[in-house]
Parts: C-alpha cells; structure tokens; sequence
C-alpha cells in the first residue's frame, strides 16, 4: 500500500481519536506515560543501522482498567527495516507485561505507529518496550538518529526529541604497495600462505577500526557481519592476484602478516571465545559486495590458517571481500590483508605501482525501506588513513615524500621561448611512492608545464614556462607535488615577461610559402619580430644556414643540406647576440616549390606571361626548389588536365645553390581551354604518397 494512502487513514483515524479525547476532557484513564530512548553508536555510513529502543512508562489510573492507546514514532531519518510481502517491517516489536499491539505500520517513510495498545493497568507502572528499528544515517547532514513520540489515549510526555542514535565513522587503512616487479614474481609451488610469503612479492593494506566496536559480527536478523571490500587497481596484464582465505587481527593469537608494518610473518593463528578479530573470504559476492557465501565457518578450535585464494583479474584490477565473524567489541581492532602478485619476468621500464583501497561493504544507494535490500548496507565511502590512530605516521617502513621546494623565478621575453628549472622529487622512505603533479595559476594560465608529471619515487622535474603567447607582465602559478598520505609539497613560480625580443613567427618553403615544413637544401623563408641587426644568423639544429635576404621581419636563406635525414629541426635566430625563441620545423627529404614567376620558355629564354607565352610542343623549364639532391623518387608534371607527365629532366639547376629546374614539353593534346593552365611539379614523399607543388600559370599561344 502507497505510503501517502497509510498516511492519509492513519491521520483520519488520529482525529477521530484526538475528538473523541477532547470530548472526555483529558486521559479516559488517567495514566500518565513518560517515553525515554536509548542512544546506541552506529556506523555513519549505514543505511540500514540498528538505533536505540524506545521506553515507554505509564503510571496512575483505575487498577484493573484496560486501557487502549495509540502512539506514534516519527524519526528525522528513513526507516529501513525490511517489508514483508504485505509491505509491513519486519524485525520491529513493542512489547510489555500483559500489552497487546493491534497493528505496527511504516505510515510514511519516517513514521511508525502503534494502534490498539491494550493492557490492564496495575498498581506497579506498565513498561513497553519498542525495539528493533533500523534507520538510514548516511544521509544525514549530522549523523544523529532522534526521535518524537506522541500518543493518545493517556497523558504525554510530548516535545521531547530522544536520541536513539549516533552515527561514527567505521573504517581506516593504510596501504604499503610494493608494486609489480619487472623481475617477476614466481608461483610458488605450493600454494599456501607460507610458500608465498617466502617467494612471492607481496602488498599489505591494513584496516582499523575507527571507532571501538565497529567491525561488528552478524546479529540474528542480519544478512551478513561488518564487511570489507579491498579494491585493487593498476595490477596490469598478465598478472595474477592471490589473497588469504582467513585474516587473523591485531586481537588474535598470531596475527596474520607478511612483514609489512614492522610485523612478523605468519598466516595467523585464532582461538575460539577468546574475543579475537577473524575475518572470513566471501566467495562470489556481487560487485557490492552482498550475498556469496564465507569461505569457512567459525572455528571451534584454536586454527592455524593457510589456504589462498586466487582473485579474477580483469584490465588490472580485482577486488575481495572479507566478513567480520569475530572480533573484541571491547578494544580497537586492525588487520593486515596482504595480496601476493604472480607475474613472469618482463621488459618494462619500471615496477607498476598499483593501488590497494577499503570500503564498507555492502555497498549502496538505497535509503529506504525494501523487500530485497541488504542488511547492513553502507554508502561508498574510501577509508581514511590510520596511522594517528596507531600512532605510527612516521614510522620509517612508509614512504615519505621530499620535494625540493625552492620558489622558482623564471624571464622571457614576449613571444619569446621557453624558460626552463629543475625540481627534485624523492622517497626518502620505504616501499614505492607514487606521486602527481599539478599546477594552480595566480595570474593567466597554460603558460606552464611539468614533465614528467606523475612517477614514482626519485625524479628530476622540468618546469618549463612558455612566453610564445605572453604579453608583457610577471605571471605565477603553484605546483603541487602529492603522494597522497605520504606527504604533499608546493613550489612557487614566478615568470618575468619582458618586452617582445628575437621572435621567429613561421618557417616555410620560400618559392611555395607553405610553412611547417622544409626540405634540407632548399630556400626557405622565415618571418618573426627584431631580425635586423649588424650580425645576424640562423641556425637549424645548432647549423648555421646560409642567409640570402635579411631584414627585421623577414629571412630568406638555405637549409643546410647536412641536415638530410633528420626529421624536425629547431630554428634559432640571433641578432647582435639576442636569441630567439626555438621554432620547430619539420624536415622531409622533398618538399617541392615552384617560384612565381618560375616558368621560362625554352624557345627565346624569356619569362612565360601573357605577352611571352608558349606553344604546345614547345619545350618549357620550370624553376624550383625543395628536390633532395640526388633525386629521388620520379619527378611528375601536371599541366591543367593532363597529369602525370614525364619531364625530360628534373634535379639542380646547375648555377645556383638550392634551385630546382624541370624541362617539360607542352604536350600537343593540351586543351584550348583554360588559359593560362595551372602547372605542379610532383614527388613522391617518403611513405610513397605524392608531395605536390603550388601552382602556378602557363600561358599558351
């Protein structure tokens, strides 16, 4: 039945109820019933927590009366018992000597109530007892359960707001990751938990209580204990996860260890009724970590543990769930959940770094009451570090970050170069340390970079700032430097712009003016700010280029050919001492371009124009520049339509340094129209596809 229908009959049958009070003038028995609540801890990632009992005390009135109450139960959070197949909770009672209950509904999602309460009144006071109730916490902005409590059919203790619960945090860890070895780590031969210890590499991820009591065991209407989900991520391809069966804690006989946390290695030991934290694989849990079965029962004997599970693995990652079947609700409870890796030797560079976490398990979202739901059942929530609970922050088995954090001041010029500085980052502790990087901008932003800008353990940092798009000013930014619980460090940098300076803007093909790339040998053009000067020179990859044309904006020189071979080039002009920024230039064996005007008729050796033009059948030489000396590759022609065409020469031209010359015929079927035609000299590239020419006009008689 719809909540808002229960509501709208359970508030119709109150003021049938409230009238007839009303007319009777007060109490119908005189009983006088005081509620009081009992506030018990509980986990504030719970959605379905167990809260406090509420009493309910009534005095005075007619020995031997039988009275006939109504009461109501509102909370500020849902209520999350399980429904029945009638939609009723389950799991709830309110009882007392000689009371009879009518009916127990959820009237609304935060609303319980209790018709035909019937009992006979007695001269001692008549107690009930209402228990059994869950509630959802997580949702809470502050992690108290209250609750209000109104009746009619005696006098009230009403207004009060009685705390019946008080949500703590649940879990802590800490994890030592000793990543995936590029050596290998073997199978052993037995797969037990001491032949792994002993020549497997193992990771540890410890958890803790955060609150005394909070890795509670199973209670009768429970689907399961206090679970845990450790997660494991970046494990890579090709390895295999293995992970204990049993986890003996900190409470235990001999805890289970591997050595991780200054332990001492040892599968773990426990002894029944003696208090001590044992935690049981769950075998085939959903993804949420609900339903599946333990992978053992309780022991009734002292038990040494042994067996080894292997996780599925899938793109890296993995994850296992532990159940609370033991544990001492007395003290603050840890356990060591060590996950050994199975890999063969490999190539890679460094170890993988993978990443072990905890949750609180089941995980969900539901915060209501349910037929289905889990019970517990907890939001998503990592696990916050324990190591001031243990006292053991500092302890030298983890790792620790240093960072040289020297503020860096850095000058350019406006759309200038880059500046570079150097930063060191370490592991002055144990283990593998994984680090990032990241940068906050005061003024301007994505004028900086970092490179690397994640690694583990030791590394030099390159911080480099660009003033290619920098206007003059002073710019800053922050780097941050994180490895998580391990430690974080900043760096402040300060960037100095000056006035615009040296500046190369573009590098091209001087006949074709297509820029970005050139052909080691050829004429190239380059244009930027402030190239004039008394001494100039350019240089491509440090090799000085021979310049055929200066002035402030524009240089007109030649590749060096040394550079065949080599694919990008850093260009760098300097004048009168003034360096330019580096322009990055690509370099391909061919990079053909055609002047403008760049065609000679054969015939009278003048310049092709309108006034000049030539005959089909006519031989004409094209003037170019951008050929890899020797050629190679076949040279094509295309003249308008006609495409393809074999020149009867193509390389250098003889006279003059980097120029280019073809000599191609007029072919006789050329089309009347268009005139003049367009002309492209073509060239295989080095991946075998046509590197084309601008083109330019002939013009035909």
């Amino acid at each position: 039945m719809a909540f808002d229908t229960l509501r709208f009959r359970a508030f119709g049958r109150l003021a049938m109820l409230l009238s007839a009070i009303c007319a009777l003038g007060g109490s119908a028995w005189g009983q006088t019933c005081v509620f009081n609540g009992t506030n018990l801890p509980a986990h504030a990632e719970g959605y379905a927590e167990r809260i406090g009992d509420i009493t309910v005390s009534c005095t005075g009135g007619t020995v031997g009366a039988t009275v006939s109450l109504t009461m109501f139960v509102s909370l500020n959070a849902t209520i999350t018992n399980r429904l029945d197949a009638n939609g009723d909770p389950t799991g709830i009672t309110f009882t007392g000597p000689g009371v009879t209950v009518g009916s127990l509904r959820v009237t609304s999602p935060t609303n319980l109530s209790m018709s035909a309460v019937n009992y006979t009144v007695t001269l001692a006071p008549v107690v009930m007892t209402l228990t059994g109730l869950r509630a959802a916490i997580a949702p809470l902005p502050t992690p108290v359960v209250n609750a209000s409590f109104v009746g009619i059919g005696a006098t009230f203790n009403t207004g009060a707001q009685l705390p019946l619960a008080t949500g703590v945090p649940t879990l802590l860890s800490s994890a030592l990751s000793n990543g995936v070895p590029c050596g290998g780590s073997a199978l052993p031969t037995t797969l037990d938990f001491a032949t792994f210890a002993s020549t497997s590499t193992s990771s540890t991820i410890r958890v803790t209580e955060a609150a005394v009591g909070a890795f509670a065991t199973k209670l009768a209407a429970d689907d399961s204990g206090t679970r845990i989900i450790v997660k494991l991520t970046g494990y890579g391809s090709g390895v295999r996860v293995f992970v204990p069966d049993a986890i003996v804690g900190n409470s235990g006989t001999v805890p289970t260890a591997t050595g991780a946390f200054n332990t001492t290695v040892n599968s773990g030991t426990y002894t029944p009724a003696a208090n001590q934290l044992l935690l049981a694989r769950v075998a085939s849990p959903d993804a949420n970590g609900a339903g599946g079965s333990l992978a053992f029962a309780a022991p009734v004997g002292i038990t040494t543990f042994s067996t080894m599970t292997e996780l599925t693995v899938i793109n890296g990652a993995a994850q296992v769930v532990y159940e609370v079947l033991d544990g001492n609700p007395a003290v603050q409870e840890s356990a060591h959940v060590p996950v050994f890796v199975v890999v063969p030797t490999t190539t890679c560079p460094s170890a993988l770094v993978p990443t072990l976490t905890a949750t609180l398990g089941p995980v969900s979202t539901v915060a209501t009451a349910t037929r289905a739901d889990a019970i517990p059942r907890f939001a998503a929530a990592t696990a916050g570090s324990d190591c001031s609970v243990l006292s053991d922050c500092n302890a030298p088995y983890y790792p620790k970050l240093s960072v040289d954090q020297t503020p860096i001041s850095l000058s350019g010029t406006s759309l200038g170069d880059t500046r570079s500085a150097t930063v060191r980052v370490g592991n002055t502790g144990s283990g593998i340390l994984p680090w990032t990087t990241s940068i906050s901008y005061v003024s301007d932003a994505n004028w900086l970079s970092i490179s690397p800008a994640t690694g583990t353990n030791n590394a030099t940092l390159q911080v480099i700032a660009d003033s290619s798009k920098l206007a003059e000013g002073t710019y800053a930014a922050i780097i941050t430097v994180s490895a998580g619980t391990y430690g974080s460090a900043q760096i402040p940098v300060t960037f100095t712009v000056g006035p615009v300076g040296v500046v190369v803007q573009n590098v091209g093909n001087a006949a074709s003016f297509q820029y970005g790339t050139v052909a080691p040998g050829s004429y190239a053009v380059l244009y930027g700010l402030n190239m004039g000067g008394t001494n100039v020179s350019v240089s491509f990859n440090g090799l000085a280029a021979s310049l055929v044309y200066t002035s402030a904006t524009q240089i007109n020189l030649i590749v060096p050919a040394v550079l065949a071979g080599q694919q990008a080039a850093g260009v760098i002009v300097t004048v009168d001492g003034k360096v330019s920024n580096t322009f990055r230039v690509t370099l391909v064996p061919n990079a053909p371009g055609v002047f403008n005007p760049g065609i000679v008729n054969f015939t009278g050796g003048q310049v092709n124009t309108v006034t000049n033009p030539a005959a089909r059948g006519d031989i004409i030489l094209v003037f170019l520049t951008g050929l890899a000396t020797p050629v190679t590759g076949q040279v094509t022609v295309n003249i308008g339509t006609l495409t393809n065409l074999i020149p009867a020469y193509a390389g250098p031209q003889g006279t003059l340094p980097a120029l280019n010359q073809v000599n191609i015929t007029v072919p006789a079927g050329l089309p009347a129209t268009p005139n003049p035609v367009p002309v492209q000299v073509c060239i295989p590239n080095s991946v075998g596809q046509q590197a084309c020419s601008n083109s330019v006009n002939l013009y035909i008689k």
